[in-house]
């Protein structure tokens, strides 16, 4: 028997919007909660672990300034950009890396790592000595030659699983057919630059860490109701401060010519809102609703919420049927979940996904007209057990670690 472990959006970070990385110290947990069932199938030279995607984050640093982007033209200033993020990744994460050298050499163990859409500029053309340098300090290995690009989707032949980071059944994240997401725009011209500039006005730690806090919203849509909730603690000179520095920041996003075009391409007749009219909905007109509003703003962000969730494992019902597999597994939306989808002559099929290695700010609201935010910390893992014979899947499990204190997966290193 063999053990394939599959982990997401662990979004390593240079720390420039907020130190919210693993530690060593995480890795070793994740270790000690696997090590039975890797002893069992017949030690670690039986273990594969494939990483599923955003587990290098370049895109949230405050590097992305000005006309240089994720989304310019390939140049090698952009080139450049990157492996500047990259090499301060991996000098903050040093420990991490070092641990995962560890489990291939020493241990003997096969690291996978699948691209997602915020490490997905690590597999651009031209990249190779970023590919490579990633592998030297992690020990993930190539399959056919230095500086390869590293895989969009994880299959083996003949066993029934199909696992991808998940990101191009979410609108504002896609990048098949290298598309370009507008979330990267949202990420770097709003999320990463907001407490930066609001700190040059209001000079306040607390303030600061709390808008840096924003990074961890789920869903990213609930920005302006974090925003509001900060915002009331404050004198209100500075609640105008807060208020004016998004509208100009959000100004200059709707104004940005390659948000512009996204929302052009997105923009259709419906009597319902549209994915375009759901962006300005979401990042624009906040600041003028009442406390009435904000509630059934709330609840209608909920409900989309929970309908992207069905959506995923309606994608994944289909895929199942594009590969001929009983599982299919996401990352992405940071909510690990196992849903049925279907039942085929006594097999039942599944749509995993793989959750998150962050903290999430998540909302509450069922008080009525009230929203409230708390604050939880996960390690989700899916662990498969593999006959090697047959390649059959003998069994699956879904792992979650959830806590609101934080003292079990993120304590930093004396």
């Amino acid at each position: 028997m063999s053990i394939k472990v599959f982990f997401s959006d662990v979004h390593l970070s240079d720390t420039t919007t907020g130190d919210h990385n693993i530690t060593a110290g995480t890795l070793e947990g994740f270790w000690s909660d696997i090590q039975g069932d890797v002893d069992n199938a017949g030690g670690t030279k039986k273990l594969e672990i494939i990483i599923l995607g955003d587990f290098i984050d370049v895109i949230r640093s405050t590097q992305w300034t000005g006309d240089m982007q994720p989304w310019s033209e390939a140049s090698k200033k952009k080139k450049e950009r990157v492996d500047e993020v990259l090499s301060k990744v991996i000098k903050k994460n040093k420990s991490v890396f070092d641990t995962l050298k560890g489990y291939v050499e020493e241990k003997k163990v096969k690291i996978t790592y699948i691209m997602g859409n915020h490490d997905r500029l690590i597999n651009s053309e031209g990249y190779e000595d970023m590919r490579e340098k990633i592998r030297d300090v992690s020990g993930i290995s190539y399959t056919k030659s230095k500086g390869e690009p590293f895989p969009w989707e994880y299959r083996v032949d003949g066993l029934p699983v199909y696992a991808v980071h998940g990101n191009n059944y979410d609108v504002y994240n896609k990048t098949e057919n290298n598309a370009l997401p507008v979330g990267d725009a949202i990420v770097t011209l709003l999320i990463n630059q907001y407490p930066e500039e609001v700190n040059k006005v209001i000079d306040d730690p607390d303030v600061f860490d709390a808008l840096q806090e924003i990074d961890n919203l789920r869903p990213s849509t609930m920005t302006p109701y974090w925003i509001d909730q900060v915002k009331k603690s404050l004198k209100p000179k500075n609640q105008k401060i807060l208020i004016d520095t998004w509208n100009i920041l959000s100004d200059k996003f709707f104004h940005d010519a390659f948000v512009k075009e996204w929302l052009q391409k997105h923009d259709y007749w419906s009597l319902l809102p549209d994915d375009a009219d759901k962006l300005e909905i979401a990042f624009k007109h906040f600041t003028d609703t009442t406390l009435e509003r904000v509630y059934e703003k709330f609840l209608e962000i909920k409900r989309d919420f929970i309908k992207d969730t069905d959506k995923n494992a309606l994608e994944a019902l289909k895929l199942c049927e594009q590969h001929q597999c009983d599982y299919v597994l996401f990352g992405h939306t940071h909510e690990s979940c196992v849903q049925l989808l279907n039942v085929e002559d006594g097999k039942e099929k599944y749509y995993v996904n793989t959750g998150t290695w962050r903290r999430r700010i998540v909302p509450g609201g069922y008080k009525k007209k009230q929203i409230v935010f708390g604050q939880q910390e996960s390690i989700d893992y899916v662990i498969f057990k593999i006959d090697d014979q047959s390649n059959e899947v003998q069994g699956f499990q879904l792992w979650n670690g959830t806590s609101n204190r934080g003292e079990l997966f993120y304590k930093k290193e004396e």
